[in-house]
C-alpha cells in the first residue's frame, strides 16, 4: 500500500499487485477503482499526469462536472445512473466518488490467486447511505487479466435504481500513440452518435496521439455475443473466474495501429447488455469503451422504456467484468476473427 498527496494535499492511497506478469493499482478512496494498469512493465491504461488523480473530498460533482479526478484504468459508474444528469443525479452517480477506508482493505492469496477487497457506503445525494458496495478486484499469477467483482446492496426499505457500469480507459501511449481500431460486436450502422456531434467517417476508428479529435464523440450500442472465446488461450481462464462460463459473454478490444498489442474487456452479456463508447483526443486522449446495463438515457427515459434496473429492499445484486491485455499475434489475430463473426 502507498501514499499520495493530491494537488490540494488530501491523501489518497494506492494497493498495487503484481502476478508476474500484469500488474494492476486499487485506489479506495476512489470507489476501488483500478488506478492503472501495466504489462510488463508497461503502462497500457490511460496516460493522465498525476495531477488528475485527486481526493474526492475536493470534487463538487454540481459545480464541476463527472471528469474531475478521473484518472483511473477502470472507473465506476453509478449505481444511481448511468448516463444522462437530472436534478438530482450528476451523470455518473457517485460511485467513483465514494470512499472506501484503506485500513479496511484485504490482501489476501488463496493458492496462485490474489485478491483485494474493500466494502464501503455509496456517497449518494442524501444524508443517510442508501447502497453499500463490496468490491474485489482479482488476478491469476502470471496471467494477462483481472477481473472485478461488485456487490451491490440496496440498505433501505424501499425500491431503488440499480444502474451501473464503467468507464475503461485503456489506451496508453506506450501502445496506441500511433493509433488504432476499436473491434466491436456491433455493426457500425447500429452505433448511434449521440448529442448531435460531427459525424466521422468510421466510429471505430483510433487516431494518433498527434492528431487532434475534438469534440467528443460518443456512441451507444448493443453487443452482440461472441461465441468462441474459451478457444482463445489469453481469455479462457477469465471466463471460469467470472462464474459460469457457459453463460453468453462478449468481448471488445483495442487493437494498436501494426496489431502487436491489443486490450481486451471481456464481461457477461446478462450483467451488461448494453456498451456506450467515448472518443475525444485533446490533452488527455480519451478512448474509452463504457459497458453499462442500460442505455445512457435519463431514470425516467429508462423507466417508460420498461429497461431500467431495481434493487428490492435490501436486496443486492453481483457484477463482472474482465480486463486485460496481450501481444500473442496469433491470439489477436483469432480475437480479430470472433468479433468479426459476431454481427
Amino acid at each position: 500500500m502507498k501514499e499520495f498527496k493530491d494537488k490540494y494535499g488530501s491523501l489518497l492511497h494506492e494497493q498495487e499487485v503484481d502476478n508476474g506478469l500484469l500488474s494492476f493499482t486499487v485506489i479506495p478512496e476512489r470507489g476501488m477503482d483500478v488506478g492503472e494498469i501495466c504489462f510488463k512493465g508497461k503502462r497500457v491504461s490511460w496516460d493522465k499526469g498525476r495531477e488528475y488523480l485527486i481526493h474526492p473530498e475536493n470534487v463538487d460533482l454540481r459545480k464541476e462536472g463527472w471528469d474531475k479526478g478521473f484518472y483511473c484504468a477502470v472507473s465506476s459508474v453509478g449505481p444511481e445512473v448511468f448516463g444522462t444528469p437530472d436534478e438530482v443525479r450528476t451523470v455518473h452517480g457517485t460511485g467513483a466518488y465514494s470512499i472506501c477506508d484503506y485500513k479496511d482493505v484485504e490482501v489476501n492469496t488463496k493458492g496462485d490467486i490474489t485478491e483485494v477487497t474493500g466494502t464501503f457506503n455509496i456517497k449518494g445525494y442524501d444524508k443517510d447511505p442508501v447502497y453499500k458496495k463490496q468490491v474485489k478486484v482479482f488476478t491469476a499469477a502470471n496471467s494477462h487479466f483481472l477481473v472485478r467483482e461488485e456487490v451491490i446492496t440496496n440498505l433501505t426499505d424501499e425500491r431503488v435504481p440499480n444502474d451501473y457500469g464503467y468507464h475503461i480507459q485503456m489506451c496508453g501511449r506506450s501502445f496506441m500513440e500511433n493509433g488504432g481500431k476499436y473491434l466491436l460486436p456491433v455493426r457500425p450502422d447500429r452505433m448511434l452518435l449521440r448529442d448531435s456531434a460531427p459525424k466521422e467517417n468510421d466510429p471505430k476508428d483510433i487516431y494518433p496521439y498527434d492528431q487532434d479529435f475534438d469534440p467528443i464523440r460518443c456512441y451507444q450500442y448493443i453487443p452482440e455475443q461472441v461465441k468462441g472465446l474459451e478457444m482463445v488461450a489469453d481469455i479462457k481462464p477469465c471466463l471460469k473466474m467470472m462464474g459460469d462460463d457457459k453463460q453468453p459473454f462478449t468481448v471488445e478490444c483495442i487493437v494498436n495501429a501494426d496489431k502487436t498489442g491489443l486490450v481486451f474487456i471481456v464481461r457477461p452479456l446478462a450483467e451488461f447488455s448494453r456498451s456506450l463508447l467515448a472518443k475525444r483526443n485533446v490533452e488527455d486522449t480519451m478512448y474509452a469503451i463504457e459497458p453499462c446495463n442500460t442505455r445512457p438515457n435519463s431514470i425516467r427515459q429508462k423507466e417508460i422504456d420498461g429497461e431500467l434496473r431495481w434493487l428490492e429492499p435490501h436486496e443486492s445484486s453481483v457484477s463482472h467484468i474482465a480486463i486485460g491485455y496481450t501481444e500473442d499475434k496469433v491470439q489477436i489475430n483469432h480475437l480479430i476473427q470472433l468479433i468479426r463473426d459476431s454481427y
